[in-house]
């Protein structure tokens, strides 16, 4: 059971922590949501669209956010409460620094429990949706083909022009020019033109034209003219029926226990899906570690009247380090699976790390230890 002093001490740390989530998750989101801008706008999408895509991306910057927004939570709340001796008077009173992991561990428990549902769940399913999303929205092309005046490219390899356009979708003055086959560029022209989409399948039909086309082998211009003609694109658009989800819109049953036929399906090989399996379960683990090491590093030195800044800077050194321990494990594994375990190091280590510099601390809580840092 939690006495009063454990809510306070969780209480002191989850109001930071929603406010260093909150401001992680919006500075990261805004970088992760500036490249899709130009991509929407040029698909000729609404503002909500893009609300809805980028919105896609908040599970992702999550699982990178939370873990250091706990740990900055910690730093900030027990630096605080020792500043001003709150710690001091809870450890004079007969709080060991174990029992005061008790509070941080608890809420260590809650920022993991935030982990698994986000890395389990949120994540894979956000991630595959916003791939089907935006390969519809690339193949969504009646708002981006209907502007008139501008030269439109839905390839590389297809220019589209239109002179006028109507509210019903009829286009006046349709320019096309076709270079799929370099050899032989054709070239089309029509006096009206309708653009027509059946689910992902699109066709432009033209009304009243010409169509020429270009040999460069012989050097010869072939004209036909038209009644009706129709374009197909179908050919040259990307198709949001192709696309096959990646270790990372996966779920971690998935990726621990892959089976032949998603190896084969997709190009990835074991390590890709061991290094993101095991990644979506350790990731959990480090939120937890990470407040237990800022207690241990706060409390080890003693208190002290000037501030705990060099405490404080170590305490993220080690972090960052393990952290970024986690990333080299996963780029290690990608190359060699069977090494999985070393994906779960640096946060055993945490923890491992945490629990030592507690026993140290409450070994050295004697007078003197209140003096100096």
């Amino acid at each position: 059971m939690l006495n009063r002093l454990d809510r306070y001490f969780i209480a002191q740390l989850l109001a930071p922590f929603g406010f260093f989530s909150l401001v992680i998750i919006g500075i990261l989101w805004l970088a992760q949501a500036l490249p899709l801008v130009d991509k929407v706008i040029e698909s000729g999408q609404s503002g909500l669209v893009f609300l809805e895509v980028t919105s896609l991306l908040i599970p992702r910057v999550m699982m990178v956010a939370l873990p250091f927004s706990a740990f900055g939570a910690a730093l900030y709340a027990l630096n605080r409460l020792y500043s001003e001796a709150e710690l001091v008077v809870m450890m004079t009173s007969g709080q060991s620094p174990l029992a005061l992991a008790k509070p941080v561990a608890i809420f260590g428990i809650i920022v993991m429990l935030l982990m698994v549902v986000t890395t389990f769940y949120l994540v894979p399913a956000s991630q595959a949706k916003l791939h089907t999303r935006m390969n519809e929205i690339q193949t969504e092309l009646a708002g981006s083909l209907i502007r008139e005046g501008q030269f439109i490219h839905p390839t590389d390899k297809i220019t589209i022009f239109v002179r006028d356009t109507s509210r019903d979708g009829e286009m006046a003055g349709m320019f096309l020019y076709d270079q799929t086959d370099p050899n032989n560029p054709v070239t089309y022209s029509a006096q009206k033109s309708l653009l027509l989409q059946d689910g992902y399948a699109m066709r432009i039909v033209m009304i009243d034209g010409i169509i020429l086309q270009y040999s460069k082998s012989d050097s010869i211009l072939n004209t036909i003219r038209f009644d009706r003609f129709s374009y197909d694109l179908g050919d040259v658009l990307p198709s949001a029926t192709d696309h096959q989800r990646g270790p990372f819109e996966m779920f971690p049953h998935e990726l621990l226990f892959p089976t032949q036929a998603d190896l084969d399906k997709g190009g990835w090989s074991l390590g890709d899906f061991y290094a993101e399996g095991h990644h979506k379960v350790a990731m959990p683990i480090s939120a937890l570690a990470l407040p237990l090491i800022a207690l241990g590093v706060i409390v080890l030195g003693g208190f002290r009247r000037g501030g705990f800044m060099r405490r404080v800077m170590f305490a993220i050194g080690i972090g960052v380090l393990l952290q970024s321990s986690v990333i080299v494990a996963k780029s290690y594994i990608l190359n060699a699976p069977e090494m999985y375990w070393t994906m779960y190091m640096p946060a055993t280590t945490g923890l491992s790390l945490s629990l030592y510099l507690l026993y140290r601390a409450g070994r050295t809580r004697r007078p003197r230890a209140w003096s100096r840092a």
